[in-house]
């Protein structure tokens, strides 16, 4: 697997909502709430994010600023017997990332499902991962705070984690 969201692209606008059904993206108070087509969860973007995903892996993107800081949502199939502690015990193969480090990670639990929550570090640019696993799928929220940034964006971070919600019981 890789960590997804280190480069941003121009983000598209709101898509139009037809009454018969929810918006796959809505704006409330500067704020654009993403739902996820089948109904199953809904997250919060600063900004309508881009859509960068493939017929395997959902991946929403909503660049920060022109130096790569970053949101990012990947959705992708749960790997049998993929853990937390899978995570922890070697994050440079997990993710793909020669000299990642983690820096803090505590478990989490979303609505009734396990996960981890994890701040880590590579190349000098900091990384926030809250990882869901939630079966069949696993939801990685990614935060990239680019080395080349000027600006903290904690405020952007924290409301984007905290606005994950699962909407509808599979």
């Amino acid at each position: 697997m890789l960590l997804a969201g280190c480069q941003a692209g121009p983000a598209p606008t709101a898509a139009t909502a037809t009454p018969a059904a929810p918006p796959l993206v809505a704006e409330d108070q500067g704020w654009f709430t993403y739902f996820a087509p089948d109904g199953s969860f809904s997250l919060q973007f600063p900004k309508a994010p881009e859509d960068r995903g493939s017929a395997q892996t959902q991946l929403k993107v909503h660049g920060l600023d022109k130096s790569g800081s970053n949101l990012t949502l990947v959705q992708t199939p749960l790997p049998p017997s993929f853990s937390a502690e899978n995570v922890t015990k070697d994050p440079e193969k997990f993710f793909a990332k020669p000299g990642l480090k983690i820096v803090k990670s505590e478990n989490g639990d979303w609505n009734g499902h396990k996960g981890i929550k994890l701040e880590m570090e590579a190349a000098g640019n900091r990384i926030w991962v809250h990882m869901i696993f939630a079966k069949p799928w696993l939801y990685q929220l990614v935060a990239l705070q680019s080395s080349q940034s000027s600006e903290d964006f904690g405020p952007q971070r924290n409301q984007f984690f905290g606005s994950f919600q699962f909407t509808r019981k599979k």
